[in-house]
């Protein structure tokens, strides 16, 4: 049988250390990737472009729903890609008035609903 002397205990306090802000939880993605390109929605997601900060915000429908509640539509967006159409009852280039999820004030959006 060898002898493990040279080899210390693991201390409770050596783990505690770790915290989960220290985790990063984004990886390399992080560092080789654009804010442009984290925005880009996929098929069933909504894309939420604010007039006030200018932030745009990819969120899944479910979500969208909940955070457009309540809120006043004028219109919305339907699409993807270059291929939207949008559905209005006036002519106005932000037609939902709502609280962005960006910087969680109430102004007027753009909500693409991406199908």
């Amino acid at each position: 049988m060898t002898n493990f002397e040279r080899v210390r205990p693991r201390s409770a306090r050596a783990v505690s250390n770790v915290t989960p802000i220290s985790v990063d939880a984004e990886g390399k993605r992080a560092l080789f990737s654009s804010a442009s390109e984290t925005a880009s929605p996929g098929v069933g997601s909504a894309l939420v472009e604010c007039s006030r900060c200018e932030e745009r915000t990819v969120m899944g429908l479910g979500k969208a729903l909940r955070a457009s509640l309540p809120s006043l539509h004028l219109g919305f967006r339907l699409g993807h890609g270059d291929n939207v159409r949008t559905v209005s009852f006036f002519r106005h280039d932000y037609p939902t008035y709502m609280r962005c999820p960006a910087c969680g004030r109430p102004s007027w959006v753009r909500l693409t609903f991406q199908i």
